[in-house]
């Protein structure tokens, strides 16, 4: 019965320990893959940065609700 009660203690002591350990957070490998494209690098802007940002600041401005929102001041 001592030998049992031992052998739990020592199974719940090392199931408690299992939680107290640190897991690698490093990656096992860098990544390998292909070079992403650029958004600008499409048919639509042909390679164009100031025209893609312009495009992408025109279409931000539709989301801004103190835009769209009417003017009741007069």
């Amino acid at each position: 019965m001592k030998k049992l009660t031992a052998l739990a203690a020592a199974f719940a002591a090392a199931a408690a320990f299992t939680g107290c350990t640190e897991i690698a957070q490093e990656p096992g490998k860098s990544y390998a893959g292909k070079e992403d494209a650029k958004p600008y690098a499409g048919d639509q802007f042909k390679g164009d940065k100031a025209k893609w940002e312009a495009s992408l600041a025109q279409r931000s401005q539709g989301q801004n609700d103190y835009l769209r929102m009417p003017s009741d001041k007069k």
